[in-house]
C-alpha cells in the first residue's frame, strides 16, 4: 500500500517537473524573443534619429545658402539660384 501511495506521489512530482519545465522553457523564449524586439526596435530609432540630424543639417546648409542669396546683389543669377533652391526643398 505504501509502495503504490509513493508511486502515486512520483507520477504527480514527475508530472508537475515536466509541467514547470515546459513553462519556464516557454517563459526564457519568451524573454529572448521580447529582448530580440527590443534590440530590433533600439536599431530602428538609432537609424531614425541619425536620420533625422542629417536631415537637419541639410536643413540648416540650405538654410544658410538662401541667407546667402537674398543678401547678395539683385541680378539674374541670384534670382535663378533662389528659384533652383526652392525647388529643391
Amino acid at each position: 500500500m505504501l509502495k503504490k501511495i509513493l508511486a502515486v506521489l512520483a507520477g504527480i512530482g514527475a508530472a508537475l517537473s515536466a509541467l514547470f519545465f515546459v513553462l519556464f522553457k516557454k517563459e526564457k523564449d519568451e524573454n529572448k524573443r521580447r529582448e530580440k524586439e527590443n534590440s530590433e526596435i533600439k536599431n530602428n530609432l538609432y537609424a531614425v534619429t541619425e536620420a533625422e540630424k542629417i536631415v537637419n543639417e541639410v536643413r540648416k546648409e540650405n538654410a544658410k545658402k538662401l541667407e546667402e542669396i537674398k543678401n547678395s546683389p539683385a541680378n539674374l543669377d541670384s534670382f535663378n539660384a533662389i528659384n533652383e533652391c526652392l525647388s529643391k526643398q
